[in-house]
């Protein structure tokens, strides 16, 4: 017995050298990785654009919440065979020109509406909405079809007759250079006062994301792009419309849909839509996917076809 732990036991020089050496690696090992945060910087993840993609979908998700309640309170309410409420069928309902834009709620009661239904046009308009034609009222998920016909005579919205969107009026003797953000290079940008190589390089990097830029104020949504800066430069850019990159709804893939302004989620529901139901007849249908509230689609829109 004595014999065979003292075979199992001893090494011969070749062993020993073994053990030697694997002894030292194990050794070596444990200094390094006691020692090595000393050396090594340790990496920082940035999830700045991760959390900005999720604050963006649960905001998106909020918004369509938010109608869908509303939708389902003036529902409930009821409304009568011609579209208006019950609550209004015994009173007496007026008849008056209007700017939707500006109504008090006072006087939007005088046209028959309910509260929710108040609530509803004042959250939209909250949230940067705004009636520019009659269709935009119509649009509006709280107001029946039938409800609408009624108050269509009745609405007046000055128009905007604008070609291209400028921020002051554009005289052909004037020396001022102005600056058209969607054909703009890089040195035509930093001319601009507070536009340095850093902003240039933002601008034409998201105007390529957005497809071109359908309004100045769509420069306060690059990152670090705040009111103030974009006062000093809005009386010095123009925005000409005609040169925006529109996708057709009815032919384009997930990937060519891709949008700032819309989430992956809403992309992937606009298509599997369309492949479900046939294609899109008007823009506008995008919203029965649940997914585009009236804010996202009123941003989108200008950048979608159906053609």
């Amino acid at each position: 017995m004595k014999q065979f732990i003292r075979d199992y036991l001893t090494f011969n020089r070749r062993e020993r050298n073994g053990l030697f050496i694997l002894i030292t690696i194990i050794f070596l090992m444990i200094v390094y990785l006691n020692t090595s945060h000393f050396f090594l910087k340790p990496e920082v993840v940035d999830f700045t654009k991760f959390e900005k993609e999720i604050e963006q979908f649960n905001a998106s998700m909020r918004a369509v919440n938010d109608t869908l309640k509303n939708e389902k309170k003036y529902r409930k309410e009821g409304f009568n065979q011609n579209g208006i409420a019950h609550k209004a069928e015994n009173s007496n309902i007026e008849r008056f020109d209007f700017n939707p834009n500006g109504l008090p709620d006072n006087d939007w009661k005088r046209l028959g509406l309910t509260d929710n239904q108040i609530r509803s046009i004042n959250n939209y308009k909250a949230k940067g909405g705004k009636f520019r034609n009659k269709e935009d009222v119509k649009k509006m998920y709280c107001l029946p079809a039938k409800q609408y016909l009624l108050l269509e005579p009745y609405i007046q919205i000055p128009s905007e007759k604008k070609e291209f969107s400028n921020f002051e009026t554009l005289k052909p003797n004037s020396k001022k250079i102005l600056v058209e953000l969607n054909s703009a290079d890089s040195a035509q940008l930093i001319s601009l006062n507070g536009i340095g190589a850093f902003y240039a390089k933002a601008i034409i990097k998201y105007r390529t994301m957005l497809g071109g830029f359908v309004d100045g104020e769509q420069l306060m949504e690059i990152w670090k792009f705040d009111s103030v800066k974009f006062e000093g430069i809005k009386k010095m850019i123009i925005v000409d419309k005609v040169k925006i990159k529109k996708i057709n709804i009815n032919t384009c893939t997930s990937k060519e849909l891709k949008h700032p302004y819309l989430t992956w989620n809403a992309v992937n529901v606009i298509c599997n839509y369309r492949n479900k139901h046939g294609n899109y007849k008007t823009i506008d249908e995008i919203k029965k996917t649940d997914l585009v509230d009236e804010i996202t689609y009123r941003k989108i829109a200008p950048y979608l076809i159906v053609e």
